[in-house]
Protein backbone atom coordinates (compact mmCIF):
# COMPACT_ATOMS: atom_id res chain seq x y z
CA UNK A 1 0.00 0.00 0.00
CA UNK A 2 1.23 3.51 -0.80
CA UNK A 3 1.42 5.99 2.09
CA UNK A 4 3.08 9.10 0.67
CA UNK A 5 5.26 10.45 -2.13
CA UNK A 6 8.05 12.91 -1.46
CA UNK A 7 9.14 14.78 -4.54
CA UNK A 8 8.91 17.90 -6.65
CA UNK A 9 5.59 19.15 -8.02
CA UNK A 10 6.39 19.48 -11.74
CA UNK A 11 2.90 19.97 -13.13
CA UNK A 12 -0.47 20.91 -11.72
CA UNK A 13 -3.96 21.98 -12.60
CA UNK A 14 -7.26 22.14 -10.75
CA UNK A 15 -7.72 18.35 -10.80
CA UNK A 16 -4.30 16.82 -10.34
CA UNK A 17 -0.59 17.28 -9.79
CA UNK A 18 2.40 15.39 -11.12
CA UNK A 19 5.00 14.56 -8.47
CA UNK A 20 8.51 13.77 -9.72
CA UNK A 21 10.09 11.20 -7.40
CA UNK A 22 13.64 10.33 -8.50
CA UNK A 23 12.77 10.76 -12.18
CA UNK A 24 9.39 9.00 -12.08
CA UNK A 25 6.27 11.17 -12.46
CA UNK A 26 3.20 10.19 -10.46
CA UNK A 27 -0.18 11.67 -11.34
CA UNK A 28 -2.12 12.41 -8.16
CA UNK A 29 -5.66 13.79 -8.01
CA UNK A 30 -6.03 16.59 -5.48
CA UNK A 31 -8.72 18.55 -3.68
CA UNK A 32 -7.15 22.01 -3.42
CA UNK A 33 -4.65 23.17 -6.03
CA UNK A 34 -3.18 25.81 -3.68
CA UNK A 35 -1.93 23.11 -1.28
CA UNK A 36 0.80 22.14 -3.77
CA UNK A 37 3.04 24.96 -5.06
CA UNK A 38 4.65 24.28 -8.42
CA UNK A 39 8.35 23.30 -8.46
CA UNK A 40 8.53 22.82 -4.68
CA UNK A 41 9.65 19.70 -2.85
CA UNK A 42 6.54 18.40 -1.10
CA UNK A 43 5.34 15.39 0.83
CA UNK A 44 2.01 14.21 -0.58
CA UNK A 45 -0.01 11.80 1.58
CA UNK A 46 -1.85 9.30 -0.60
CA UNK A 47 -5.10 7.45 -0.74
CA UNK A 48 -4.88 4.68 -3.33
CA UNK A 49 -8.17 4.02 -5.13
CA UNK A 50 -8.47 0.64 -6.82
CA UNK A 51 -11.62 -0.19 -8.75
CA UNK A 52 -12.44 -2.91 -11.21
CA UNK A 53 -11.94 -0.56 -14.17
CA UNK A 54 -9.60 2.14 -12.79
CA UNK A 55 -6.78 2.86 -10.36
CA UNK A 56 -5.51 6.24 -9.17
CA UNK A 57 -4.02 8.22 -6.29
CA UNK A 58 -5.67 11.03 -4.35
CA UNK A 59 -3.17 13.30 -2.58
CA UNK A 60 -3.31 15.48 0.53
CA UNK A 61 -0.93 17.99 2.14
CA UNK A 62 -1.36 16.44 5.61
CA UNK A 63 -2.73 13.39 7.37
CA UNK A 64 -5.64 15.40 8.80
CA UNK A 65 -6.99 16.20 5.35
CA UNK A 66 -6.52 12.59 4.29
CA UNK A 67 -8.39 11.42 7.39
CA UNK A 68 -11.35 13.69 6.60
CA UNK A 69 -11.44 12.36 3.02
CA UNK A 70 -11.31 8.73 4.21
CA UNK A 71 -14.13 9.36 6.68
CA UNK A 72 -16.19 11.07 3.98
CA UNK A 73 -15.86 8.18 1.53
CA UNK A 74 -16.81 5.78 4.31
CA UNK A 75 -20.29 7.34 4.23
CA UNK A 76 -22.91 5.31 2.42
CA UNK A 77 -23.22 6.42 -1.21
CA UNK A 78 -20.12 8.68 -1.27
CA UNK A 79 -17.29 7.60 -3.54
CA UNK A 80 -13.82 9.11 -3.98
CA UNK A 81 -14.73 11.34 -6.94
CA UNK A 82 -17.82 12.72 -5.19
CA UNK A 83 -15.74 13.40 -2.08
CA UNK A 84 -13.03 15.20 -4.07
CA UNK A 85 -15.61 17.41 -5.80
CA UNK A 86 -17.48 18.16 -2.57
CA UNK A 87 -14.32 19.06 -0.63
CA UNK A 88 -13.17 21.41 -3.44
CA UNK A 89 -16.01 23.77 -2.56
CA UNK A 90 -14.82 24.34 1.04
CA UNK A 91 -11.70 24.41 3.14
CA UNK A 92 -11.13 21.51 5.50
CA UNK A 93 -11.91 23.75 8.46
CA UNK A 94 -15.21 24.81 6.88
CA UNK A 95 -16.11 21.16 6.25
CA UNK A 96 -15.42 20.26 9.89
CA UNK A 97 -17.52 23.24 10.96
CA UNK A 98 -20.41 22.11 8.72
CA UNK A 99 -20.31 18.61 10.24
CA UNK A 100 -19.93 19.76 13.84
CA UNK A 101 -22.82 22.24 13.52
CA UNK A 102 -25.00 19.77 11.57
CA UNK A 103 -25.61 22.37 8.84
CA UNK A 104 -27.54 20.39 6.19
CA UNK A 105 -28.15 23.51 4.10
CA UNK A 106 -24.45 24.25 3.64
CA UNK A 107 -23.69 20.58 3.09
CA UNK A 108 -26.26 20.38 0.25
CA UNK A 109 -24.52 23.30 -1.49
CA UNK A 110 -21.37 21.20 -1.99
CA UNK A 111 -20.83 19.82 -5.49
CA UNK A 112 -22.44 16.39 -5.89
CA UNK A 113 -24.16 16.37 -2.49
CA UNK A 114 -27.94 16.25 -2.52
CA UNK A 115 -30.43 16.22 0.34
CA UNK A 116 -30.27 12.45 0.84
CA UNK A 117 -26.44 12.34 0.71
CA UNK A 118 -26.19 15.33 3.09
CA UNK A 119 -28.40 13.62 5.66
CA UNK A 120 -26.39 10.40 5.31
CA UNK A 121 -23.06 12.23 5.73
CA UNK A 122 -24.25 13.96 8.89
CA UNK A 123 -25.61 10.70 10.25
CA UNK A 124 -22.37 8.83 9.54
CA UNK A 125 -19.85 11.55 10.49
CA UNK A 126 -21.42 13.50 13.34
CA UNK A 127 -19.91 11.22 15.97
CA UNK A 128 -16.73 10.17 14.18
CA UNK A 129 -15.19 13.59 13.63
CA UNK A 130 -14.16 14.26 17.21
CA UNK A 131 -14.03 17.65 18.84
CA UNK A 132 -10.26 17.20 19.14
CA UNK A 133 -9.96 16.94 15.33
CA UNK A 134 -12.14 20.01 14.88
CA UNK A 135 -10.09 21.98 17.43
CA UNK A 136 -6.83 20.78 15.83
CA UNK A 137 -7.94 21.99 12.41
CA UNK A 138 -8.90 25.39 13.82
CA UNK A 139 -5.59 25.87 15.67
CA UNK A 140 -3.46 24.49 12.84
CA UNK A 141 -2.74 27.89 11.36
CA UNK A 142 -1.09 29.11 14.59
CA UNK A 143 1.84 26.73 14.02
CA UNK A 144 4.68 27.37 11.60
CA UNK A 145 5.39 24.89 8.79
CA UNK A 146 8.05 22.91 10.68
CA UNK A 147 5.86 22.77 13.78
CA UNK A 148 2.94 21.44 11.72
CA UNK A 149 5.10 18.70 10.19
CA UNK A 150 6.61 17.84 13.58
CA UNK A 151 3.13 17.71 15.11
CA UNK A 152 1.94 15.29 12.40
CA UNK A 153 4.99 13.09 12.96
CA UNK A 154 4.48 13.05 16.73
CA UNK A 155 0.75 12.32 16.33
CA UNK A 156 1.63 9.36 14.13
CA UNK A 157 3.74 8.09 17.05
CA UNK A 158 0.66 8.19 19.28
CA UNK A 159 1.04 11.50 21.11
CA UNK A 160 -2.08 13.63 21.66
CA UNK A 161 -2.38 17.00 19.90
CA UNK A 162 -2.85 18.89 23.15
CA UNK A 163 0.28 17.25 24.62
CA UNK A 164 2.31 18.22 21.54
CA UNK A 165 1.11 21.83 21.51
CA UNK A 166 1.93 22.20 25.21
CA UNK A 167 5.46 20.96 24.46
CA UNK A 168 5.80 23.41 21.54
CA UNK A 169 4.72 26.26 23.85
CA UNK A 170 7.65 25.42 26.15
CA UNK A 171 10.17 25.64 23.30
CA UNK A 172 11.65 29.15 23.30
CA UNK A 173 13.22 29.13 19.82
CA UNK A 174 10.56 29.31 17.08
CA UNK A 175 13.04 28.92 14.17
CA UNK A 176 14.02 25.28 14.62
CA UNK A 177 14.24 22.63 11.93
CA UNK A 178 11.64 19.89 11.70
CA UNK A 179 14.01 17.39 13.33
CA UNK A 180 14.87 19.80 16.17
CA UNK A 181 11.17 20.42 16.95
CA UNK A 182 10.61 16.66 17.19
CA UNK A 183 13.69 16.16 19.43
CA UNK A 184 12.82 19.07 21.72
CA UNK A 185 9.16 18.06 22.01
CA UNK A 186 10.15 14.46 22.83
CA UNK A 187 12.50 15.69 25.56
CA UNK A 188 9.71 17.76 27.09
CA UNK A 189 7.06 15.04 26.83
Amino acid sequence: MYYYLKGTIVEKNQSYIVVDVLGVGYQVYIVHEDDFPLFEQKMVYLYHVVREDEEYFVGFPSLKEKDIFVKLISCKGIGPKTAINALRDVTYDEFLDIISSGDVKRLKKLNGIGAKAAAQILLDLKGTLSLEQIDNAKTKSSLNKNQELAKEALESLGFKAKQIEEAFNKINNQDLTLEDYIKEALKIM
